[in-house]
């Protein structure tokens, strides 16, 4: 105790009751039969100093006085002279008993109150039962208290005390208080003043051993508010490690008529750290937004259905309150920012139940200070607590007393709730399905400028399309709600590997419209056009195998995109950002080919010749083909290397060009044909063998290889398709009748040939330098052969040769053929080898022509 030894009144059930004596031992307290079967034990001495035996007291040490009935006197043969024995004795003790009465007298006046009172305090339990709030007052609560109370003398220590009490409280037996207060204070906190309980007049059984029920009302009044909110913001912060109580009253007592005057009484309890309620862990069960409109202009409504794990010693009734809904500002040193406004209907509390309330609340405008960027970060208040909530994070939010929604709230309630910011953490719902399709169109890829230094955000392939996105809506959420602009960044993935990073730093037009998704729940439909986002490649491995599989696959290949979403969210509230949002999707992407490399279809439409060497030549081509998909890319260079029977011959090289879905015609491509320099002498001979089949009209597959600077601002991304071969067929000269030879004629008087021959080139002469040429009828049985050895010039175009000297087999089946086909044609298998020459370059080239038409005439 804080002031007097013993131990309080109030045993909070922390203080071990002393062992028992053997049960043979233990005096009879109390006439209730089922006394050994309460809830807590009474001990007791072996040899009391007062023993109750057939009604009668025995005090002290001395035997029992056997006091004789009438009947027992008239019943004795030994009347006469036990009588007077008697008579002696009883003169002897009636001086004795005088002797002690005075005594008792003198002991309880001068020395028993301060003794009682001390055997009082150590030996009153209370065993509380149930203890609820039943209703609020105008000053505090009035609250029911019902509970077991029990003087137990084994819980004495000092023997005398415990013998003197028991005896004083064995006389007394029945105690009656007067209505009295407790003040209580917390002496730690300056002593403040908690508040006064006014109690009723009690009447108890003071006995050793006597279980007394009590049930009684008290009122308590609050004390100092502003005290008590010292007390309640260490408790929130976790600063409040212990707490010490003190009550203090004066007791008014009599027992029966006898009145024993004022009792001042004192004692104090000490709560430890893990005495103290916990927070309360919050479940939201139901949410409904929807609009509203108010005194002071439209406004959002919440109705919140949540339950709460409530840890209250006690049963408490709350009644309506309003409160202020605050959110964490920038610093944790800035004041808490104000969102709404709530209420809540009354609320039972029920001990070891789950409490369930229904909150309200109006949201009428969000503050600047909710919705600006922190200093020195991207996010705004706002932002922090969505991207918590959405993440599925602990979320906290803070309530504080407002103005009371009604009447009978206590003033005095209001003034605590005011006073004290209480923090209210709840575990946040991640958004799973929050984007349910993704779609895309007019997709546009961008390679980077050559110029562009690699590394840098200029270097990174962009793209643009029209984007889809189909959100689903809570169906508890009614109000009407517009995005007017969006922009992200997106993780992108390739079966569940990370190999980029789609980037849209810039904030983009949108336009929502509110529709109904497949299965019947709301949803809204975002659209906007994604204009050159970056797309930074991070693992160059895993883009390779999109390319391969894009481009051989023939299937569309599926990538998932994990985004943190901006939008500007325009409502009845006015217009805001909401940052990181998260949303996830996936995104089929077709292959730029249509499923096969082959159905580009490509046709060259002309072919120049820029410059030569001896050993290379640059050609310059215009080509045409079809694009079947409905994507779109622009090029500003791309490189790659040409080969063919595994050996390097040229390097090919595109420049400025843009791709539209469809027909793709005039796109400039650059061949540097270097046959020796790139492939040494198999790449001569690999050169030779590749021209000879293209001037035949033959289908040859090159392979196109990808190396560092094929995109010079992505080295590594060049590096890495390296391993890919892109095998194009070449492409096929954009002509009906693309043969080399397209007519020719015999004459046989003269025994000369004349060839039309088409050159591919749109503006380079081509010079045959030679011309050694074997002519098949029926494939193997030769008609004639050509040896010319004089240059002539092909122009552009289709142009006739010289006439050729022709040595004829003048025997045969070929010759008959001959003859018969006078006036007519003869089809012909021509083999030649044919020297060729543009500017420097040289090259001798193997031409197999089958089924030429030659026209056979007999004069010039």
């Amino acid at each position: 105790m804080a002031d007097e030894a013993g131990k309080p009144l109030l045993d909070r059930g922390s203080r071990t009751p002393s062992p028992h004596p053997p049960s043979s031992t233990r005096p009879s307290s109390s006439s209730r039969p089922d006394q050994q079967a309460r809830s807590f034990e009474l001990s007791s001495e072996s040899t009391p100093l007062l023993i109750r035996r057939d009604n009668e007291l025995a005090y002290g040490i001395c035997e029992p006085i056997p006091i004789s009935s009438p009947t027992s006197r008239a019943s004795s043969p030994e009347r006469g002279p036990r009588k007077q024995k008697n008579r002696l004795r009883l003169s002897m003790i009636l001086p004795l008993i005088i002797v002690l009465v005075i005594l008792a007298v003198l002991v309880f006046a001068f020395v028993a109150p301060a003794v009682v009172k001390q055997y009082v305090k150590e030996a009153t339990v209370f065993q509380p039962t149930d203890i609820s709030i039943d209703s609020a007052t105008a000053d505090g609560l009035r609250t029911r208290v019902q509970g077991d109370l029990v003087l137990d003398a084994g819980r004495v220590q000092k023997r005398p005390v415990r013998n003197i009490g028991r005896f004083a409280t064995w006389i007394a037996r029945m105690v009656e208080t007067g209505e009295s207060e407790v003040q209580i204070y917390l002496p730690e906190y300056g002593n403040v003043l908690v508040g006064i309980a006014t109690l009723p007049s009690i009447k108890v059984n003071v006995r050793n051993g006597h279980e007394n029920h009590v049930d009684f009302m008290a009122d308590l009044s609050a004390g100092d508010i502003h005290g008590i909110r010292g007390v309640a913001l260490d408790w929130l912060e976790g600063r409040l490690g212990r707490l010490r109580i003190k009550g203090r009253t004066q007791l008014h007592l009599k027992s029966g008529l006898l009145n024993l005057g004022v009792q001042s009484l004192s004692d104090d309890v000490t709560f430890e750290e893990s005495d103290f309620p916990a927070l309360p862990q919050v479940k939201i069960n139901h949410v409904d937004v929807h609009e509203m409109g108010s005194s002071t202009g439209r406004g959002m409504a919440v109705d919140v259905s949540l339950s709460a794990s409530i840890d209250s010693p006690f049963t408490l009734r709350i009644p309506e309150l309003g409160f202020d809904v605050l959110v964490p500002s920038c610093s944790p040193g800035e004041p808490y920012i104000t969102v709404a406004d709530a209420k809540t209907q009354e609320v039972q509390i029920v001990p070891g139940q789950l409490t369930n309330m229904n909150v309200s609340g109006l949201v009428q405008g969000l503050s600047d200070r909710l919705t600006r960027t922190c200093p020195g970060q991207k996010s705004s208040p706002l932002d922090f607590l969505v991207k918590s909530y959405t993440h599925g994070l602990k979320t906290t939010i803070y309530v504080r007393g407002a103005n009371a929604p009604s009447l009978h709230t206590p003033e005095w309630m209001v003034d605590l709730l005011n006073s004290v910011t209480v923090p209210l953490p709840f575990t946040g719902h991640v958004l799973d399905g929050l984007v349910k399709k993704f779609t895309t169109s007019n997709v546009h890829f961008s390679l980077p400028s050559p110029l562009a230094e690699p590394g840098t955000p200029e270097a990174q392939p962009k793209v643009s399309a029209l984007m889809k996105v189909l959100v689903g809506m809570p169906k508890q959420v009614n109000i009407h709600m517009d995005i007017p602009h969006v922009r992200a960044n997106a993780d992108v993935y390739y079966k569940g590997d990370k190999f980029g990073v789609l980037e849209l730093p810039k904030w983009h037009p949108a336009n929502s419209t509110m529709v109904n998704g497949t299965d019947g729940s709301p949803g809204m439909l975002v659209e906007f056009a994604m204009k050159d986002a970056p797309l930074r490649v991070t693992d160059s491995q895993i883009f390779t195998d999109v390319i391969q599989n894009l481009i051989f696959g023939g299937k569309p290949v599926e990538l998932h995109l994990v985004a943190a979403v901006d939008a500007e969210i325009s409502t009845g509230l006015g217009r805001f950002a909401v940052r990181e949002i998260p949303a996830e999707g996936n995104v089929s992407v077709g292959s730029p080919f249509g499923g096969s490399i082959d159905e580009l279809l490509p046709r060259v439409e002309t072919m120049d010749i820029e410059s030569t060497t001896e050993s290379s030549a640059l050609m310059n081509t215009r080509i045409n083909f079809t694009n079947p998909t409905r994507y779109s890319a622009t090029v500003p260079l791309v490189d790659f290397v040409l080969v063919y029977n595994a050996t390097k011959l040229a390097r090919v090289t595109a420049r400025d060009v843009s791709i539209v879905p469809g027909i793709n015609s005039g796109i400039h491509v650059d061949l540097a044909w270097s046959p020796l320099e790139s492939g040494g002498p198999n790449g001569v001979s690999a050169g030779r063998e590749l021209l000879s089949r293209y001037v035949s009209g033959t289908n040859s597959t090159v392979i196109f290889k990808a190396h560092r600077g094929t995109i010079p601002a992505l080295p590594e991304l060049g590096e890495a398709l390296s391993e890919l071969d892109f095998p194009v067929q070449i492409p096929i000269l954009a002509k009906k009748r693309p043969h080399f030879i397209q007519d020719a004629t015999l004459h046989l008087l003269s025994m000369t040939a004349e060839f039309i021959l088409y050159s591919p080139f749109s503006q380079t002469n081509l010079e045959i330098t030679s011309v050694q040429a074997s002519a098949f009828y029926e494939k193997e049985t030769k008609i004639g052969s050509i040896d010319y050895f004089t240059p002539f010039l092909i122009p552009p175009g289709l142009s006739p040769t010289p006439h050729l000297p022709v040595d004829l087999v003048l025997s045969g089946i070929g010759y008959d053929a001959l003859v018969k086909a006078l006036g007519g044609d003869l089809e012909l298998n021509v083999v030649a080898d044919i020297g060729v020459r543009v500017g420097k370059y040289r090259e001798l080239l193997h031409y197999k022509g089958n089924g030429i038409a030659a026209k056979v005439r007999v004069l010039l």
